[in-house]
């Protein structure tokens, strides 16, 4: 498949999500934890988004709060190295990754409080995933550490 295929997957499913449900709502966060799977480019975009915010300072600050949760019974979750704690929400919403903007759209992430009536169709949400799961995806830390890395040449 041409690397065509995932955005114009991608966009045939956004269409089919309704936000309006997700206005100021957060019981998603708790869904939000570390260590999500994303493509360089969705890894990318968050860079860029961070890179030309407004209040860049302040997303820096929320990346240095503990994301620890005490889920009860000795378990524990780290969260989104992007969530604010505090305020309760996603310091990089408009650039989160896909899997990220599929949480209580699709039928097997559903929303927690079933506020979201209408997921995506099932056919088209699974075919985008598998074509998704074709591309390499990294965390953000393994994004980070790729990039750190110093390109090596093939000698002759």
């Amino acid at each position: 498949m041409s690397s065509r295929r995932l955005p114009e997957l991608t966009e045939r499913v956004e269409r089919q999500i309704d936000l309006a449900p997700c206005n100021g709502c957060d019981q998603c966060g708790l869904r939000c934890e570390a260590g999500v799977r994303m493509t360089r480019a969705e890894f990318l975009a968050v860079q860029r988004f961070i890179e030309h915010a407004p209040n860049r300072a302040q997303i820096e600050a929320v990346t240095r709060q503990d994301k620890t949760v005490d889920l009860g019974d000795g378990v524990t979750v780290t969260l989104c190295r992007y969530r604010d704690m505090r305020a309760g929400r996603c310091m990089v919403y408009p650039a989160r990754p896909l899997v990220c903007r599929l949480l209580g759209h699709v039928e097997w992430m559903p929303c927690p409080i079933q506020k979201v009536e209408k997921v995506a169709a099932t056919p088209d949400a699974l075919q985008l995933m598998r074509e998704y799961a074709r591309h390499e995806r990294r965390t953000f830390d393994e994004w980070e550490q790729t990039d750190r890395m110093p390109i090596m040449r093939e000698t002759e």
